[in-house]
């Protein structure tokens, strides 16, 4: 006699056996894994930043953007590079930000949330954490260097005046997109922090070869 089981039954088997494929896919990337070839290391920082977006006058009293941190200067030396005084240093030009790497090679990224805990406007995001999340590169380590806050991970987001490392390995060529997760989109006051300027791209290019600039 062949049983009969409930929906529940069904939908539970379902989920446990989506779940065990899951994790069966998740083990083989990462015994895929090599070690790292080199570890290529950039020390961002997230700000706040005034900016232009064309030559007519168009600005953005609220952006937000990533810099390298020999990029900026405290607004008012005697305070240091703490959040909200931070600034592009002059001969700078606030864009999107650019890391560079080589396929078989990691990228440990320091970064320190230097955002204002207070927001220039009601424009720009009220959540005033930041991330450096790299779509569609490795995690080396733990999930820590997700740069996120799902579901019942631990959070890799940093509060303002907080500091983080996160750590990536490169498997083929490509372009990735570098945000923060911390505020994709939303309303009422907390709208996305991308649409302020706050991301940028990791390029991953053939082994050996050689890059200029970033």
């Amino acid at each position: 006699m062949i049983p009969r089981y409930s929906t529940n039954q069904y939908r539970t088997f379902v989920t446990l056996l989506v779940t065990a494929f899951a994790l069966l896919l998740l083990s083989e990337k990462a015994s895929a894994q090599t070690t790292c070839g080199r570890t290529i290391r950039a020390n961002v920082v997230a700000l706040d930043q005034v900016f232009f977006y064309n030559r007519l006058g168009a600005v953005n009293p609220a952006g937000m953007i990533y810099a390298l941190r020999s990029d900026v200067v405290p607004i008012n030396s005697a305070l240091g590079l703490v959040p909200g005084n931070v600034q592009l240093r002059p001969d700078k030009r606030a864009r999107p930000i650019v890391l560079r790497m080589n396929v078989g090679d990691c990228l440990q990224i320091s970064f320190q949330n230097l955002l204002d805990p207070v927001r220039a406007d009601n424009d720009q995001p009220a959540t005033r954490t930041a991330s450096v999340h790299v779509q569609g590169l490795s995690l080396v380590s733990s999930i820590a260097s997700d740069g996120s806050n799902v579901g019942v991970n631990p959070s890799s987001l940093v509060s303002p005046g907080g500091s983080a490392t996160y750590t990536y390995y490169a498997g083929r060529e490509g372009n990735h997109l570098l945000y923060s997760t911390a505020a994709t989109t939303g309303g009422e006051g907390n709208g996305g922090s991308l649409s302020m300027g706050l991301f940028g791209s990791v390029n991953v290019q053939a082994g050996g070869a050689e890059w200029y600039r970033s």
